[in-house]
Formats: C-alpha cells, structure tokens, sequence
C-alpha cells in the first residue's frame, strides 16, 4: 500500500468507514459488516474501528 493510497483509504474511512476498508486484504464480509453496523448506529466508533485497520494494514505491508 502506497502513502497516496494510505490518503484516499483514510479520507473514504473518515467520510464512510466501511468504503476505506474494501479491498483491503485480510478484511472478510464479517470486518465490513461490523463497521457498517458501527456506522449506521454510530458513526464515530465506526470511523475509529476502519482507521485502525487501515492503519494496521499499512504498518503490515511496509514494515
């Protein structure tokens, strides 16, 4: 993941969490679900829940 991808993801998180998250490997129907529930009844822990795995897919693809 580049840092330029990094950007988007975490612009799409912010605005809605679950679109950061898709595509991301290692993330399955069950993550996506989650936020999108986390979302839909509160938005700031599903923002914080999608900038987490963002975050740690970065730090996992560029050690």
């Amino acid at each position: 993941m580049s840092a330029s991808d990094l950007v988007l993801r975490i612009f799409l998180a912010i605005i809605l969490p679950p679109l950061g998250v898709i595509g991301l490997p290692n993330t399955g129907c069950g993550t996506i679900l989650l936020l999108t529930l986390l979302t839909v009844f509160f938005w700031i822990p599903g923002t914080i829940a999608a900038l987490i795995i963002i975050v740690k897919e970065y730090d996992r693809t560029n050690p």
